[in-house]
């Protein structure tokens, strides 16, 4: 099992535990916005950014779309009865056309595309399934 990294510093340590979990507990919230997150984190709003550049490499909004989009992915693969729509919303997006197209940079599909390769079958058996292959 890998540590969990952790600075020298103590301060920084809690203000980017204090940052991710701002924003991890509101992701959904589609009017979740950076100066939210720094008020909710006890930082301001430069040190948000900076510790998320630092330790993940990018910035609040690219990590915000990463957290939606991920959720969203899981969704599209588990809730076959919910709408592509339904699913943009409750990941946070007001505008399905915006999140089909996040969608689409970071997973190379469509989410109706997404989901449909989640839910493909093998054609052919597996070997371990006891049928025999020609």
């Amino acid at each position: 099992m890998p540590c969990q990294q952790h600075s020298l510093d103590p301060q920084r340590d809690r203000e980017r535990s204090a940052i991710l979990y701002a924003i991890a507990s509101r992701f959904a919230d589609a009017e979740l916005e950076l100066g939210a997150v720094a008020h909710g984190a006890g930082v301001n709003r430069n040190k948000v950014n900076d510790v998320l550049k630092a330790e993940l490499g990018c910035t609040f909004t690219g990590y915000l779309n990463r957290l939606r989009l991920t959720e969203a992915a899981r969704l599209l693969a588990e809730r076959d009865s919910a709408s592509i729509t339904d699913i943009a919303y409750t990941v946070g997006y007001n505008h399905v056309s915006y999140f089909n197209k996040l969608f689409k940079l970071d997973y190379g599909c469509t989410p109706k595309a997404f989901r449909a390769q989640a839910h493909r079958t093998p054609i052919c058996p597996s070997p371990t399934s006891g049928e025999k292959t020609p």
